[in-house]
C-alpha cells in the first residue's frame, strides 16, 4: 500500500513525525502549529487520501495546499450549504442557471471549461478534490470550424473525453448560418429540450453576433437555463477588455444580474494561474484554485488551493501585467484612494514626487477604472463604487 501512496507520504515526510495507524497514517498538520502529529491520513484507494485534522479541524483544502497535493491525491468532502441549488460542481457550478468564467488576456478559459466538462461527464475528481457520485451528460456547443479542435482538447483533458458530445450548431463562415443569441432563442431552447444535457458549455463570443452586446446573449442564455432546468457554463475571454485591470473586470462581471455564479481566471504566482470565484446568487463564496496550462498534452493541470483571497488574487494579477512605472502608479493610486476620494492635483503632485509622468498615472487610472468627478473647486478622483456625489466618468477630468 505504501508504494501506491508514495507521493502523499513524501509530502507528509517534509513535515515530519509520520507514523502508521489503522487504515493510514498520522502526521503533523501543516495548516497550523502542530507538534503532536494530529493529522489523520486515511487511504481512500487509487492513491488518494482523506485528510482529517483532529486538533484544530483545519480545512482539507488548506491542508492539501500546504502539502502541495492536487485533487488527484486528496478526497474533499462536498461543502455544506444551509440552502442553495443542486450542483454540477458544489459551490462553483449550480445544476440550473448560468455560470460564467471571465478570463484575462493569456488565460484560456475555454480549456478550463472543457476540463470541468470531462470531469463531470466521467464522474472524476473535480478540480478542488470533490468526488462526483454520478456522471453527468455534457453538451459542448461549437461552430463547424472549431468542432474538431474542441474534440481534440476534450480528448487531451483525460480518459473519457469522448463521452462529451460536441454539437457544431453555432455560426460558421462560408455562408453557413448557425444558432445565435438572442435571435435564435427558440431554436436553442428546442435543442436543449431535445438533447436534455445536465451541463452545457459554450463560448459567449461564438454565440453572440457581431455588434450585439454580449450581455444580451448572457441574459437570454440564463433565462433558457432556468426555464429548461440545465446548467450552462459560459466562458468569455478578455477580447476588447484586454486593457482593463483584473480588478475592474471582476467588478464588472460581478454586477451581472444574469449569472448565478461568476469566476475569474487570472495569472497567479510562480507561473501558475488561478480560478477565483467573485460572485454568486447567495451561497458561500468558495476559495480560488491554482492551475497550469500545459498545451496539447494536458490543457489544464490543477495544483492546489489558492492561498490568496479574492481581492488579493485580483490585485496580484494586475501587478504581474504592469511595467515597473505602471506598477508604481497602480500602487500609488490604490494607496491614495483606498480611504476615499482625493483631489486630482494631490494625486498628480504625489506621482511627480516619485518620478511618475502624468501619462503613466492616466494609463493606470484607466486600467483601474478610477472615476473623476467635479466637486467644489476642482476634480476629485475615486475608486469605482467609492466616488463622490458629483458626476463623472472613468478616466475623465484632469
Amino acid at each position: 500500500m505504501a508504494q501506491e501512496y508514495e507521493t502523499v507520504l513524501a509530502a507528509l515526510r517534509r513535515w515530519g513525525n509520520v507514523r502508521p495507524t489503522e487504515g493510514g497514517w498520522l502526521a503533523r498538520c501543516p495548516a497550523h502549529d502542530d507538534r503532536q502529529g494530529s493529522l489523520l491520513v486515511l487511504a481512500a484507494g487509487d492513491g488518494r487520501v482523506e485528510l482529517d485534522c483532529l486538533a484544530d479541524g483545519c480545512e482539507t483544502q488548506d491542508i492539501a495546499a500546504a502539502l502541495r497535493l492536487g485533487p488527484e491525491y486528496v478526497v474533499v468532502a462536498p461543502p455544506a450549504f444551509d440552502d442553495g441549488p443542486g450542483w454540477i460542481w458544489p459551490g462553483y457550478v449550480p445544476s440550473a442557471g448560468l455560470s460564467l468564467i471571465d478570463g484575462e488576456d493569456g488565460v484560456s478559459t475555454w480549456a478550463v471549461a472543457l476540463d470541468v466538462a470531462v470531469r463531470a461527464a466521467t464522474a472524476a475528481a473535480l478540480p478542488d478534490g470533490q468526488q462526483l457520485q454520478a456522471a453527468r451528460t455534457v453538451l459542448v456547443l461549437a461552430s463547424p470550424q472549431t468542432a474538431d479542435r474542441t474534440a481534440e482538447l476534450l480528448a487531451a483533458c483525460g480518459p473519457g473525453g469522448e463521452r462529451v458530445e460536441v454539437a457544431p450548431v453555432l455560426g460558421g463562415r462560408g455562408g453557413r448560418r448557425g444558432l445565435r443569441l438572442p435571435g435564435d432563442a427558440d431554436q436553442m431552447e428546442h435543442l436543449l429540450r431535445e438533447r436534455r444535457p445536465d451541463l452545457v458549455v459554450v463560448d459567449l463570443m461564438t454565440i453572440c453576433p457581431y455588434r450585439v452586446p454580449v450581455e444580451k446573449a448572457m441574459q437570454v442564455l440564463a433565462e433558457l437555463a432556468q426555464r429548461v432546468g440545465t446548467a450552462v457554463l459560459a466562458v468569455r475571454d478578455a477580447s476588447k477588455r484586454a486593457g482593463w485591470s483584473s480588478t475592474r473586470r471582476a467588478m464588472e462581471a460581478a454586477r451581472s444580474s444574469h449569472a448565478a455564479a461568476v469566476h475569474m481566471a487570472v495569472h497567479g504566482v510562480d507561473g501558475a494561474m488561478a480560478l477565483v470565484p467573485v460572485a454568486n446568487s447567495g451561497w458561500a463564496v468558495m476559495g480560488g484554485l491554482q492551475f497550469h496550462q500545459a498545451g496539447r498534452t494536458r490543457p489544464v493541470t490543477w495544483s492546489s488551493r489558492c492561498a490568496r483571497g479574492r481581492d488579493e488574487a485580483m490585485t496580484g494579477a494586475d501587478l504581474l501585467r504592469r511595467r515597473p512605472a505602471s506598477t508604481s502608479a497602480y500602487r500609488l493610486l490604490g494607496r491614495m484612494l483606498a480611504a476615499g476620494p482625493a483631489p486630482a492635483r494631490d494625486v498628480l503632485a504625489a506621482a511627480a514626487a516619485v518620478g511618475l509622468a502624468p501619462r503613466t498615472v492616466q494609463r493606470a487610472r484607466r486600467q483601474l477604472g478610477v472615476v473623476a468627478s467635479k466637486a467644489g473647486g476642482g476634480w476629485v478622483l475615486s475608486l469605482p463604487g467609492r466616488g463622490s456625489s458629483g458626476g463623472g466618468a472613468p478616466g475623465s477630468g484632469q
